[in-house]
């Protein structure tokens, strides 16, 4: 669901925020004009965590691809299908069981001099293709900058 931050800019939501942790995702920005990096802070909030993470694609190093490809598959899984971002400090795993579609979603902090690393982990479930559609419409729309905020 693509809702609208305090600033007026564009968020993707991932969860429900009344069931436990949800994902932020930001529209995406260029921080090097035509180069091909693309930057998206994704944070993951809920009761006893809020953590945050900038997240560089090289053009979204296929996220919507590998969404949209969800969606298109039916039917369980014997292994689950991965993305991970091009730093590596985002990864989804997807597994498909019982006509349900459980992604979990990693988020790493590497260390730095000032900073300790540290790594978040949360699930979210889906109940179909057609949920998964949307959903990958969603990034799309927030990869395009164009999406509406939903009421």
């Amino acid at each position: 669901m693509i809702i609208h931050d305090a600033h007026g800019g564009q968020l993707l939501r991932v969860g429900d925020p009344g069931q436990g942790v949800h994902l932020l995702f930001s529209t995406p920005t260029r921080p090097y004009g035509n180069d091909p990096a693309l930057d998206m802070s994704v944070r993951a909030k809920g009761a006893w965590v809020d953590v945050s993470e900038l997240v560089r694609t090289l053009n979204g190093d296929g996220l919507v691809e590998f969404i949209s490809s969800l969606a298109d598959v039916s039917g369980s899984w014997s292994e689950p299908r991965t993305w991970q971002s091009s730093e590596g400090n985002l990864k989804i795993a997807a597994q498909c069981s019982a006509g349900r579609l459980l992604l979990t979603w990693g988020i790493w902090r590497r260390a730095t001099e000032s900073e300790s690393a540290w790594y978040f982990e949360t699930a979210t479930s889906h109940k179909n293709a057609c949920e998964m559609r949307e959903f990958a419409g969603a990034f799309q729309e927030l990869f395009d900058g164009k999406a509406e905020a939903v009421a």
